[in-house]
């Protein structure tokens, strides 16, 4: 990932030491030409005393390297004085000299060059609180070769990272490993010609430090009064959108600028771009994160790393109390799921105006969580193409009210929670989810999944759902003649208000043939309906009805309870069994016949109590 250069330190920036920067890192090996495996050591002599040993004779130093290795040791000549003073003056001493730590060791002239940048005159100039963490900064735990290392982060004892480039040597954040591999009893040292400098700024001074990328950023911040939050907080991680996404929003937006947005209008956007803790880069997974905004952003590494929409072009800015990563767009939170639609504006038009007419806005917005099926304007045009009208004007509230509920779902249910089945609908019934090839609702396909919004989410479909329009009775009445028998002997046994009104129910219906068959099972005093007494005709009827919407993918193999007894279903041979052991099958091509009411699975003989 693209990496920015250092921001050049003042002397009052430093000295202050609060600071952001960034991160990448793996170890694998890399090729080095020179002690890929790290020698014996034959001096029991710890760090502090081989940068001293190094300093006072280096042809003599003690720790086991190559002679190539010994002459360019004695042709640089490095001292390290003042690298020494400091590890004493920050009451470091004892640190190093117990602890197994890889050094990038700073030269003498490396500091010289320090204390001029800084305008002092040596190391008597900083304190030991000022020096501890800059001489932490250059320590890492273990024995890390020059070999060991590749282009990325390393955490150091200080607790930020410092950043490794070898596309030319090996360059530790800006400075040089001038000599590498240099042991000692409990580590190893790498020669650097620059002193490191750890993060030095907060979160908010790292963003202005960018100006003017982020300098929108900065004013979008001052206005929300979060500066201060963002500067002393923390640590946070910041998805920091540039100039140029802000600039594209506003165009979007159809304002100005900053000026033109209150701050309560940019908290919540501005919260939905930070995380707590300081995230890097190596840490993302692919899934939620949540934001102080309380939603949250979604992380995709498939390809490069996308936050929401938004690709990461700048990654792990390091400061004292975060981690800032660029965007190239800003991340907009949900919203209610009808300023969520609205904001599809044109795309949902029709079903937002369809919300409205059928006074279901305040539920959508301020209820759930709901799941919204949402057709596209498309969809609607061609409903009402179907049905002869010109639009929303045409259709009642009546009219619309049940449809528009037929999309809507209780609960928040992504795409990935959905199954092949029946899911509920607050219209009562319920749309048939099939995953075989896609997401199809009912015989609409999802175009757009899993556009989250703060009291639910919205699927777009290229169809209307239509939900049923007759009760039981009259969905029996539709198949006519293929269930002329069974409206009949409802009709005799009086249950035409039962089945028609009540409910919900689910019956398993007998076609014609399957009364019929029954009529001849019973013998020849049997020739029709007028033949079954109506106290038997009702028994038998409400044997096959069942308390509730029963779908097909909600049966069980095992005892069923009617209205009239039991009967025992197989599922694996789609087999009814009866009272009587007479054995009845379900149609498979049949089943989950909806009405408002209730549901119907055709069976192929009449069972019997």
């Amino acid at each position: 990932m693209k990496t920015l250069e250092n921001t050049k330190l003042n002397p009052a920036r430093y000295l202050s030491l609060v600071m952001l920067v960034l991160f990448s890192v793996a170890f694998v090996s890399c090729n080095d030409d020179d002690d890929p495996v790290m020698p014996e050591i034959t001096s029991p002599v710890d760090i502090a005393a081989s940068l001293q040993q190094i300093t006072d004779d280096p042809a003599t130093y003690s720790g086991q390297i190559s002679d190539s290795k010994r002459q360019m040791l004695i042709a640089q000549n490095p001292k390290f004085n003042t690298l020494i003073a400091a590890i004493g003056k920050a009451g470091l001493a004892g640190t190093i000299a117990e602890s197994n730590l890889t050094v990038f060791a700073p030269t003498d002239q490396a500091f010289e060059e320090l204390f001029s940048a800084l305008g002092v005159n040596g190391i008597d100039a900083l304190t030991a609180e000022q020096l501890s963490p800059i001489l932490l900064y250059h320590a890492v735990a273990g024995r890390v070769l020059a070999g060991d290392l590749s282009n990325g982060l390393v955490e150091t004892a200080n607790g930020a990272y410092i950043t490794v480039d070898k596309s030319n040597g090996v360059m530790i954040d800006e400075a040089s490993v001038e000599l590498h591999d240099l042991p000692a009893k409990n580590g190893v040292i790498h020669i650097v010609d620059k002193v490191l400098l750890p993060p030095s700024m907060d979160l908010v001074e790292k963003a202005i430090s960018f100006n003017p990328e982020f300098s929108i950023l900065v004013d979008a911040v001052v206005k929300a009064d979060l500066a201060t939050t963002l500067a002393e907080g923390g640590p946070f991680t910041v998805f920091a959108p540039t100039n140029a996404a802000f600039e594209a929003l506003f165009a979007e937006l159809g304002v100005g600028g900053v000026a033109d947005l209150t701050a309560e209008q940019l908290t919540p956007i501005l919260l939905y771009h930070v995380v707590d803790g300081s995230v890097f880069s190596f840490d993302l997974e692919a899934g939620s994160v949540p934001t102080l905004n309380g939603e949250t952003v979604e992380v995709d590494l498939s390809s490069g790393v996308m936050i929401n929409d938004a690709n990461v072009i700048i990654a792990d800015q390091q400061a004292t109390n975060g981690v800032i990563h660029a965007i190239d767009k800003v991340l907009l939170p949900p919203t209610d799921l009808v300023s969520t639609a609205i904001s599809f504006n044109p795309e949902f038009s029709i079903l937002v105006d369809a919300v409205v007419k059928a006074d279901l806005a305040t539920t959508l917005a301020e209820g759930g969580p709901f799941t919204v099926f949402a057709p596209t304007n498309a969809a609607f045009e061609a409903l009402f193409a179907e049905i002869g009208v010109s639009g929303v004007a045409d259709l009642t509230a009546d009219q619309l009210t049940p449809i528009l509920l037929y999309h809507v779902v209780d609960g928040s249910v992504y795409s990935t929670d959905l199954a092949n089945g029946f899911v509920p609908t607050l219209s009562g019934s319920a749309v048939e989810v099939d995953l075989s090839g896609g997401v199809m609702i009912n015989d609409a396909n999802v175009a757009i999944a899993d556009v989250k919004a703060t009291n639910g989410v919205i699927h777009a479909i290229d169809k209307v759902l239509l939900p049923p329009s007759m009760n039981l009775v009259e969905t029996a009445l539709s198949y006519d003649p293929e269930f002329s028998i069974l409206v009949a002997a409802v009709q005799k046994a009086d249950l035409v208000s039962t089945l028609a009104e009540g409910g919900p129910f689910t019956i398993f219906a007998p076609t014609n043939q399957a009364f019929a068959d029954l009529l001849e099972e019973l013998g020849p005093d049997f020739n029709s309906l007028d033949d079954i007494p109506v106290d038997l005709l009702t028994n038998v009827l409400l044997y096959h009805v069942v308390d509730g919407r029963v779908y097909s993918s909600d049966l069980e193999s095992g005892t069923v309870t009617t209205k009239n007894g039991t009967f025992e279903l197989d599922l694996s041979t789609l087999t009814i069994t009866d009272a009587n052991e007479r054995e009845s099958g379900l149609v498979s091509g049949l089943l989950n016949v909806q009405a408002t009411n209730g549901v119907i699975h055709v069976i192929n003989k009449v069972i019997l109590p």
